[in-house]
Parts: C-alpha cells; sequence; structure tokens
C-alpha cells in the first residue's frame, strides 16, 4: 500500500488532495496502469495580475505502481523504505507557481480550454503595472517524502528542490490528510502548508528589469509560506462510474501577495463532475 491518496488534480500544477477519494477505496493493484476521466467542470483562480483564470471540462488522470516505483500523473516516486505506519520515498513533482505562466504551451497537454478574461485595470496610485508578456517556465521538482500513517491521520512531510535548473529554488511541504469513507461514498479533507524559498519567488513573482523597463534596486530576499485547506467527495454511481467534487482555498505568504505582480492574498481552485476508471 503506497498511499490512501491519489493526485486526481496535479494536472492544474495545484496543492490539491492527492486522494483516492475520487475514486474508490479499494487497495491499490501493482502492475497495473489504471487511467481515470472525469467530465465535469473546473478551474483555478490566478492570483496575477492581468490574467485569465484557467477552466477546464475534462480531468484525465492515470497512475501506475510496481514494487517499489511509482507514477501518479507527473509525480514519479520511488520506495526507499515501507512499513505498516511509517514511508520514506524519493519524489518528483511539478511546481505548480509555473502553471500560471505557461498554461498556453501545456494547456495541449492536459487542459481541454482554456477559458475566461478577468479585466484588471491599471492603479489609481503606486508604479503602474507593466503592459508586456510575462514569461517564466514550469520548473520540476525532486527530493524525500516522508509519511506517517495512523489510524485516523496521515502527516507528509517533503523537502524538493528545483531539478529543472530553472530558479534553484526550493519547496517544503507539510500536509496533514484523513479519510472518511461513509455507507454512500467517502469524504477526505487535508490542511497544509509550503515554505518557497526565497529563489522561487524572485523568479516567479519579481519583475526583471527588462519588463519593468528601468533598473531594479535589490533588496534582501525571503521565503514565504502558503497554507491550503482541501476536501473531496466521491459518491459511486455505477460500477467504475464516480461523482467527484474538488474545492481547495490557499492563502498565499507575504512575500508572495506583497508584490506588484500579484493582485490576491488567495486563490480557490476546484472540479466537479462524474469520473470514469477505466
Amino acid at each position: 500500500m503506497k498511499y490512501l491518496f491519489s493526485s486526481l488534480c496535479i494536472i492544474f500544477g495545484l496543492t490539491l488532495i492527492d486522494a483516492r477519494a475520487d475514486e474508490q477505496l479499494d487497495a491499490i493493484k501493482t502492475g497495473e496502469l489504471q487511467f481515470t476521466l472525469a467530465l465535469g467542470y473546473g478551474g483555478i483562480e490566478n492570483p496575477r495580475a492581468k490574467s485569465d483564470n484557467i477552466t477546464t471540462y475534462v480531468l484525465p488522470s492515470w497512475s501506475y505502481y510496481g514494487e517499489r516505483f511509482y507514477a501518479e500523473n507527473f509525480t514519479l516516486g520511488y520506495s526507499l523504505y515501507e512499513s505498516d505506519r511509517f514511508i520514506v520515498d524519493l519524489q518528483t513533482r511539478l511546481n505548480e507557481d509555473g502553471i500560471f505562466f505557461e498554461l498556453d504551451g501545456w494547456s495541449n497537454v492536459f487542459l481541454s480550454d482554456i477559458l475566461g478574461y478577468k479585466p484588471n485595470k491599471q492603479p489609481l496610485f503606486g508604479p503602474k503595472i507593466p503592459e508586456v508578456p510575462i514569461e517564466r517556465h514550469i520548473s520540476y521538482l525532486g527530493g524525500v517524502n516522508t509519511s506517517w500513517l495512523t489510524p485516523h491521520l496521515d502527516i507528509n512531510l517533503g523537502y524538493y528542490h528545483d531539478i529543472s535548473g530553472v530558479h534553484q529554488g526550493n519547496e517544503i511541504h507539510l500536509k496533514l490528510k484523513t479519510i472518511q469513507p461513509l455507507s454512500w461514498g467517502a469524504l477526505a479533507f487535508e490542511v497544509g502548508a509550503i515554505r518557497k524559498s526565497s529563489q522561487l519567488i524572485k523568479y516567479y513573482y519579481h519583475f526583471t528589469e527588462a519588463e519593468l523597463g528601468r533598473p531594479i534596486r535589490e533588496s534582501a530576499q525571503s521565503a514565504s509560506i502558503n497554507y491550503h485547506a482541501s476536501g473531496v467527495i466521491n459518491i459511486p454511481l455505477w460500477q467504475d462510474i464516480n461523482f467527484v467534487g474538488i474545492v481547495t482555498y490557499t492563502w498565499l505568504g507575504d512575500e508572495i501577495s506583497d508584490n506588484l505582480m500579484v493582485e490576491k492574498d488567495d486563490y480557490l481552485s476546484g472540479f466537479v463532475g462524474v469520473s470514469y476508471a477505466f
């Protein structure tokens, strides 16, 4: 048994619950490729100023579990140690910050539609937000993830460093997750915090001199901690068909939200629809 949770919404690059509550609470089968397709409506509020929100009607998800190696969408892992209560994995994963910048390039891979536009006027006072394209690359992180499994709660702690050479930053993840099986389905909940290093924040959320059109006065950078709370509801409808609802609320740390590039202190993401497991 690797996890009670599987990441349905990793294609969003979000910190949504990686829960198998969106499927049935069966034991994970090893040596088999599993594919799930969900149809419905979902999206992510983009906290960046002058940026579109993200929406989709199709949500594919796939996974494979070997004796030690496993893959969940874009997350790859290798089990170093595993007992009934404690798991240590080497793990790689997408960094969600880059999704807010490179949706056009990735939409053909895992999003069916990018819809909607959120207008944002120039501020009346203070520096203007540059009317230039902002380009940032999606980064890929690698590190060590530890899981402590208790009868009522799973506690995950992980350290991930940029292995794609994009920003050389890192993240530290702390998550508490639980599943509540019910007679009509299941509920899952997660709360967590992600510490993002100063290198990561500077790359994604600070304008460059070329974008501002003027020299930048360098100042000391600090790390930031984002907090989130997530919920998943799963209701079996017929054999491999399930109703699934997912919602996550993320609070941005001050070192991110205080930047001119960001117009929100928090953002909402989620999906509601019907899934079919092939």
